[in-house]
């Protein structure tokens, strides 16, 4: 059961509170309670085990804390054990928070400020008894509107007194994720193909004749074949749709042949589940109104057998690396390949992680992008807007802080340090990894939209990297 919503800054000052009781603890008892726990900690979008922290408050009540930029938002729970699910609270804040940013874009105090009777009406429509009634953003819409509650008084105070014409009543739809009476003047629509990778990588490095080369850029220290062995991977991928279609029509998406043989895909509630079981592939839906996800996939790159099927997706689609260290020495080298299909690489970062937290990296030579540390120890080799068939090349040194100018005892063996790992940050566009692509979209019925309509539609593919670790 969920008791109360509280809103507060990054020092937990109080600046939303909504309950449903007035028996029910007061924000100022369960603070300290809150205050033993790291606020870093409450944000658990970004954690690798996407589990909520549950702040035990007595036997009765528990706290479910999101951290979204400058606010930390507060869910008080009670215990029901009625509920089998855990995971509501989680949702329900998760969903309240992209509620709040479709109402209004970037969440700051001062939009919570001035906007709490609004925020107010969404969470009565949110909740009923406790429990996460109606969460979907145009059902909302249709019942709160984005101007404030005193503005809605005076408007219809206006129209009683005959200051206004009377407003003509909206059509009325069974369908929860759409507006009522949708109307657009440019009726257009967008899907987005968006794949993240996740790979640990091992590279295996085989010894080579070594050659002396004239580039200032290429060592001979570093001609050695280096073949990546995959020891974990898989590719997250989503299907994002953006609708703004007058009426209730019906559109059908094809997918290829990678499409129709997923396995346990997660539909939004709009796709026809049936129509998909009898024909695979064809993703048939009334579009919700604005942005949504219609379908959620994985592939498992463990369920294949060998590995080189596992770094042909990498090398062929996406970004391949090449990390090297010297035997007997400190310096080590990064070598970036980005896949020949990519049509434009928005950016790679890589990170760059010591064995030590005071350990430095001195850069011998960098063929493109700028290399940083920052305050906080992190090395960052950066690059955007690279050309096709350019290779970056990083050769480097790592460093002990309190022992870059000391020379070595004699007979003292010198101890070499070396990068743990690194990590790849990128995004770029072109065909995703799985080979996922769109074969079709057509609207079979017009319903509302009107038959000498032909919308606009756009088709976008994106590979992201999620955690992409390459091991010493």
């Amino acid at each position: 059961m969920i008791e109360a919503v509280y809103i507060t800054d990054v020092s937990n000052t109080l600046i939303f509170e909504y309950c449903n009781g007035l028996s029910l603890p007061k924000y100022k008892t369960i603070l300290p309670k809150i205050t033993d726990i790291d606020s870093d900690q409450i944000g658990f979008e970004n954690s690798s085990t996407n589990t909520p922290i549950k702040i035990v408050i007595n036997s009765t009540y528990y706290v479910v804390g999101h951290k979204h930029q400058s606010l930390l938002i507060y869910v008080l729970c009670s215990e029901d054990k009625t509920v089998s699910n855990p995971l509501i609270p989680h949702t329900f804040i998760t969903r309240f928070v992209e509620t709040l940013q479709d109402y209004f874009d970037d969440l700051t105090r001062s939009k919570v400020e001035a906007n709490t009777d609004i925020i107010t009406l969404i969470l009565y429509q949110m909740l009923d008894d406790g429990m996460p009634y109606i969460t979907d953003f145009n059902k909302i819409r249709d019942s709160v509107s984005h101007t404030s509650l005193l503005s809605k008084i005076i408007n219809e105070a206006s129209k009683t007194t005959g200051l206004q014409p009377e407003v003509k009543q909206s059509f009325t739809t069974d369908i929860p994720w759409r507006r009522n009476n949708a109307r657009h003047t440019n009726n257009e629509m967008y899907v987005d193909v968006i794949e993240n990778v996740n790979m640990i990588l091992k590279p295996i490095v085989t010894k080579l004749k070594r050659e002396q080369y004239d580039s200032a850029f290429y060592s001979s220290k570093a001609d050695n074949k280096v073949d990546n062995y995959v020891l974990s991977g898989c590719i997250d991928g989503q299907i994002d749709f953006f609708s703004q279609l007058s009426g209730t029509p019906t559109l059908e998406l094809t997918l290829n042949k990678v499409g129709s043989n997923l396995e346990m895909p997660r539909f939004h509630r709009c796709i026809n589940l049936d129509l998909f079981k009898e024909r695979r592939g064809v993703l048939s839906f009334i579009p919700p109104e604005g942005k949504s996800t219609l379908m959620k996939y994985q592939f498992d790159l463990n369920e294949l057998k060998s590995n080189r099927e596992k770094t042909s997706l990498i090398k062929l689609s996406t970004i391949d690396v090449q990390f090297s260290i010297e035997p007997n020495s400190s310096e080590f080298e990064i070598k970036l390949f980005p896949a020949n299909m990519i049509t434009k690489v928005d950016f790679i970062k890589v990170e760059i992680v010591c064995e030590d937290v005071d350990d430095q990296v001195k850069i011998n030579r960098i063929s493109h992008g700028d290399f940083q540390t920052c305050v906080s120890g992190k090395h960052e080799w950066s690059n955007k807007d690279l050309k096709k068939g350019v290779v970056p090349t990083l050769n480097g040194t790592i460093i002990a802080e309190d022992n870059e100018e000391q020379e070595q005892p004699k007979g003292e063996q010198n101890t070499h340090k070396r990068p743990l790992y690194i990590k790849l940050n990128y995004s770029h566009k072109g065909p995703v990894p799985s080979g996922m692509k769109i074969d079709s979209l057509l609207v079979v019925n017009a319903k509302g939209l009107g038959e000498n309509i032909k919308p606009y539609k756009g088709v976008k593919y994106t590979t992201k990297s999620g955690d992409y670790i390459v091991r010493a």
